[in-house]
This record gives C-alpha cells, sequence and structure tokens, in this order.
C-alpha cells in the first residue's frame, strides 16, 4: 500500500469516529424518509406506461434501471418491491446505505470504481437466492450522466430478470448543479413517473450482443426520460393563464 492510501484509509478512519460524523449518520436517513413522506402525501402522482408495471413488476422479480440524477423518488417508490440496490463504498454512500435500508431494501457496496466486481457478483448471488428485485443506477459513480453501462447488463443475463427503466420528473423540483444533475421533488408538486419498455437479456449472448443490449436499454430509458419530461411541460403550460 502506498504511503497517499495509508494516508486515505487514515482519514476516512478518522472521520467515521467523528461525532458529527455519526450524528449525520444517525438523522439523515431519518431525515429522508421523513421528507420523502411529506412528498408523497403532498405531491399528485401520474404515471404513464403503467402496462409494464402491471405486466412485469407486479408477477415476477426484475431490475429497476435508473438515472442517478432522477432516482430519489423512484427508489422511495418501489419500496414496495422486496429488493437490492447497489451503494458505493464512499462516505456519502454510507449516507445512502443507512438511508435505504431504513426503506426496507437490502444493499451491497460497491461502484465501477471501487468494489464494483465484487459488489456486482454478492448482488447476483442474492438475487438468484432469494427471488428478490434489483436496482441501479445505471450511469453511475460518475457518469456521463445518462449513459448506460455495462453492470445492468450482466445482472440481466445472469439472473433473466427483465430490465425496466423508471424515471421521474417533477412540476416543482430542485435541480442540482452535480455532474448527474440530481433533481429533488418539493412539496404540492405533481411527480410524473415514467416506466420503460422492458428488456430482456437472451441465454449464451455473445459479445456484440452485450453492447447491443445495452444500448436496447439505454435507448428505452431515454424514451420514458422523454415522455415523463414532456409530460410537466405540458402540465405547466396548462397552469399558465391564458
Amino acid at each position: 500500500m502506498t504511503r497517499t492510501e495509508e494516508n486515505g484509509n487514515k482519514n476516512k478512519t478518522e472521520k467515521g469516529d467523528k461525532l458529527w460524523f455519526k450524528l449525520i449518520l444517525f438523522l439523515v436517513p431519518r431525515l429522508v424518509g421523513a421528507y420523502f413522506k411529506i412528498i408523497d402525501l403532498t405531491s399528485r402522482k401520474i404515471f404513464l406506461n403503467t402496462e409494464y408495471e402491471d405486466q412485469i413488476c407486479k408477477k415476477m422479480p426484475f431490475t429497476c434501471a435508473c438515472f442517478h440524477g432522477t432516482m430519489l423518488f423512484p427508489v422511495y417508490y418501489c419500496r414496495r418491491y422486496p429488493g437490492i440496490v447497489m451503494v458505493s463504498r464512499s462516505w456519502d454512500g454510507e449516507i445512502i446505505d443507512r438511508s435505504i435500508r431504513r426503506m426496507g431494501y437490502d444493499t451491497t457496496r460497491g461502484s465501477s470504481s471501487r468494489g464494483g466486481k465484487e459488489a456486482l457478483k454478492e448482488m447476483i448471488e442474492i438475487l438468484k437466492e432469494r427471488k428478490y428485485c434489483s436496482g441501479l443506477a445505471v450511469d453511475a459513480p460518475r457518469g456521463p450522466s445518462r449513459k448506460v453501462k455495462m453492470g445492468i447488463v450482466m445482472v440481466a443475463k445472469e439472473t433473466g430478470q427483465p430490465v425496466v427503466p423508471l424515471v421521474s420528473w417533477a412540476t416543482r423540483q430542485l435541480q442540482f448543479r452535480s455532474w448527474d444533475r440530481m433533481i429533488l421533488p418539493l412539496p404540492f408538486s405533481t411527480i410524473v413517473m415514467a416506466f420503460g419498455k422492458p428488456t430482456f437479456a437472451p441465454q449464451g449472448m455473445n459479445n456484440d450482443e452485450y453492447e447491443d443490449l445495452r444500448q436496447e436499454i439505454e435507448s428505452n430509458m431515454l424514451s420514458a426520460s422523454e415522455q415523463a419530461e414532456d409530460k410537466v411541460r405540458e402540465l405547466k403550460r396548462g397552469n399558465k393563464p391564458a
């Protein structure tokens, strides 16, 4: 291990021992849960392409594909489906991990930049054993935004689960200046949730088919995103005075 790595691990250990960070780990997951309960209670919900939820999600284990920037409300919504979510090993990931677990999910820890292969393998084993659903932010941890990576293809191939895109947009929301342009819906919004066309991984895939499947998932997700955003623009135009 290099001196830089040793110093990094030492700093992370020190951060985990700090009282202020322990307070954050205690408070934030509870505040997140309370906030999304308020959003759920005060907001109107519009669902697009519900036939995909009726035909797939309610009848069999599935893999939910989300873009990192629009995943917050879909994660809250999908807590009704027993599942497992991959979360990064960063300290931010520790906060997210605890928040997601309070919603009832199991988690594995890893990302494409750190421990991803091991976490993906663990996720696949759990999915096969428990017949869980799964969820992935397909463009995480660092983007490019809305560019699907290969991890979700591996999950689909190894488990046989259909990949179902789920995106959301809201008439009242904050959009952060992060790499993913993360959105946070606000109370008293209309939240549009769009399911995307499911993708099934064929058995005995060759190398070319991996990329074809990745592109298909990405296309279906972008289409669902466009539908959700178009619906929100339509709602906003309808609220404007003549």
